[in-house]
């Protein structure tokens, strides 16, 4: 029996009328209640705060201190409790208006949630930090939803030890299924309801993260290093996507930037936004011509594909993507970066076989076709124009407002005033009039997609 165990059942029995053997059944019962994980010791203590029995702390508070986190049990009261910071949230307001902080405290093979209200939570905010190695003080363990947690109330008192290395914090919330991410920030926008950043993880591998809050004092630079506690992350074959919402924590890190000399490719694709194929549900299709080619990207969303209708010919930068096999699609936090105005160098007096690149030359119409898309505030379409220039019959793609009054005498702003069988009979009519026409075009010939692409049209008649 320890010295500790001994100064109890002495107070027991000294301030009751129990026996030293119905003492002994009662201590046996008490570790029985709590499932058999506590000590003898921490069962005496149990049972002399329910009997009343002031124990004074400081005969049994240096053996407390060594409590692991897996002996701890509801009905606990005064105990201290060592370990790491693994995860926090950030400060929070309960229904009824009062502060609350919540963090989950480690040990090398446990973890248990912890909660501070009131001042205690607004005193300890500003300094707890993921990572901090912490003494707790007179502290309780209660039962909240089925599970332990301490509580610190205004008697609690915590005392910061040494810093753990991030490394060894990771892999220690891993192991106890508290999963920290970290990203090193290349790009961020930041919207109403929210910041997108996009970065690289600790193994220098892309992702996007969406940070759901609105907090003005939430300052994230290009550049910082962050360590993101309680988002949730979902990761495809290229890319991770991470949602932190107003619950999750994030901490900024004094590290050195490790992943910036990697091909940022990975982050976004580049280049000249060649135009757009409306989809007859939701989103549609672009095409970008990088420096490796057209590429074409779908998106599931009109809002996004009417970003990027304001863009065609012009530097675009597609940040957050996701690669099926070779094809390329958005992911739920894909961001249009537009750049300068693109002002190309035709090959002019060209034949189409003789040239895959941007060409001004003379061809033949052959047949016409409008997709459209009037949903609420977007106002989309696609033009095709099927051309003939004597050597072979390309199909063109534009996106043009100029196209669209040429080649169907319609403005954008009208395109959404008539019915399907009206804009049936406006291109049936413009077919008859256009049809073998000749025409005056500058675009882009792709050999390797479906259709190519046109800036203007010019018919004769």
């Amino acid at each position: 029996m320890s010295k500790t165990e001994d100064i109890i059942e002495n107070e027991i029995l000294k301030h009751t009328n129990i026996s030293k053997e119905e003492l002994e059944r009662k201590i046996r019962e008490k570790i029985e209640e709590f499932g058999g994980i506590i000590k003898r010791e921490a069962a005496l203590i149990v049972l002399a705060k329910e009997l009343g029995i002031p124990i004074p702390r400081e005969n049994f508070s240096q053996q407390l201190s060594a409590l692991k986190i897996k002996d701890l049990a509801v009905g606990f009261r005064g105990i201290d409790v060592e370990g790491i910071v693994i995860s926090r949230q950030p400060l929070l307001k309960s229904s009824t208006g009062k502060e609350y902080l919540r963090f989950a405290l480690a040990d090398e093979n446990d973890a248990i949630w912890v909660i501070a209200w009131g001042e205690k939570a607004l005193e300890l905010d500003p300094q707890l930090k993921i990572g901090q190695k912490i003494l707790l003080s007179r502290a309780s363990v209660r039962k909240y939803r089925d599970k332990k947690e301490i509580v610190l109330d205004k008697n609690s008192t915590i005392r910061m030890l040494e810093n753990i290395d991030t490394s060894t914090i990771m892999e220690l919330s891993r192991k106890l299924g508290f999963p920290l991410t970290l990203v090193e920030v290349v790009k961020s926008f930041s919207d109403d309801t929210g910041i997108t950043l996009y970065g690289y993880n600790n193994e220098c591998k892309p992702l996007a993260v969406r940070v759901l809050s609105k907090d003005p004092r939430l300052k994230i630079s290009e550049g910082d290093t962050l360590l993101l506690s309680n988002c949730t992350i979902n990761t495809f074959d290229n890319y991770s996507q991470v949602t932190c919402r107003p619950s999750s924590y994030l901490q900024k890190l004094d590290k050195k930037q490790t992943c910036f000399e990697r091909d940022m490719e990975e982050l976004f694709i580049s280049g000249i936004l060649l135009g757009y194929e409306v989809f007859s549900r939701e989103g549609g299709k672009i095409y970008l011509l990088t420096n490796t080619g057209v590429k074409s990207i779908v998106f599931f969303r009109d809002k996004l594909l009417a970003e990027a209708s304001n863009l065609i010919f012009r530097e675009t930068r597609v940040w957050g993507y996701r690669k099926i096999d070779d094809a390329l699609r958005e992911i739920a936090y894909t961001k249009l970066e537009g750049g300068n105005q693109i002002f190309p160098a035709f090959e002019r007096n060209k034949r189409f076989l003789e040239v895959e690149g941007f060409i001004e030359t003379r061809a033949n119409i052959v047949s016409i076709d409008l997709n459209r898309k009037c949903r609420g505030a977007y106002n989309l379409f696609s033009i095709y124009v099927t051309l003939d220039d004597g050597t072979s019959t390309i199909k063109f793609l534009s996106n043009s407002s100029k196209s669209l009054h040429e080649v169907f005498s319609l403005s954008q702003e009208e395109l959404c005033d008539y019915t399907d069988d009206v804009i049936e009979e406006i291109i049936a009519y413009r077919q008859d009039e256009l049809g073998g026409e000749e025409a005056t075009i500058r675009g882009y010939i792709s050999r390797r997609q479906r259709v190519s692409f046109l800036l203007e049209i010019s018919p004769t008649v």
